[in-house]
């Protein structure tokens, strides 16, 4: 297991002076910051084009609905065997 190596004791002026800072910080500026990242890293995207985006619903619109039919049939299966075998 990990150990940690511990820091040395901060001194209580350093340790005022810290949240000192935090206090001055304005409320919901955090917020703020992390709206202008994503909307920054957003910019950076590349989106897909309309041709491409119908492709890849289409893709996902089968799937789901094979997969939604498959495990209806499975469930049909077994709710006939549990009817056979429980009633």
């Amino acid at each position: 297991m990990a150990t940690r190596k511990k820091s040395p004791p901060s001194s209580k002026k350093g340790a005022k002076k810290g949240q000192q800072k935090r206090e001055k910080r304005r409320f919901g500026s955090g917020a703020v910051q992390f709206a202008r990242d994503v909307r920054n890293e957003l910019k950076k995207v590349t989106w897909p084009d309309r041709e491409q985006l119908q492709q890849s619903t289409m893709v996902v619109l089968l799937i789901v609905i094979a997969l939604g039919i498959y495990i209806a049939i499975w469930d049909y299966i077994f709710q006939n065997l549990a009817r056979l075998i429980f009633l």
